[in-house]
């Protein structure tokens, strides 16, 4: 017998939106930067949520994950120790490194998930 998830799978819905699982996502099926195994628990929980809550689509969520990934790993090398640290100036350095190694939609990708992640 075919499950529920099997049966619609790949079929569109009336409003013309494919069905899709929402994939859940735990600290333990993707490595953890540093900068957040050491953070405050609900700041744990957040960076969790980021990526599962707000980007409904696999291919984007994998995306932006690679993105903070790349963009968390410049900042410890850069020498912080917490993401509290992280100033608007730290993203401005990061982001002009960047533009001088990726192309500009990579560039632009960056920004929109770091944005994501450091609102306001």
């Amino acid at each position: 017998m075919e499950s529920p998830s099997s049966a619609n799978a790949g079929n569109s819905t009336d409003k013309g939106h494919r069905d899709t699982e929402l994939a859940v996502i735990s600290a333990d099926s993707f490595a953890t930067p540093a900068l957040i195994t050491r953070a405050r628990p609900e700041t744990r929980k957040k960076f969790f949520e980021f990526f599962t809550v707000p980007i409904r689509n696999a291919n984007t969520r994998a995306a932006y994950y690679r993105a903070i990934q790349q963009f968390l790993a410049w900042v410890e090398r850069a020498g912080y120790q917490d993401l509290e640290d992280i100033e608007p100036i730290t993203v401005a350095a990061y982001i002009e490194t960047l533009q001088r190694q990726a192309a500009p939609p990579t560039v632009k990708q960056h920004m929109a998930a770091i944005r994501m992640l450091f609102p306001g």
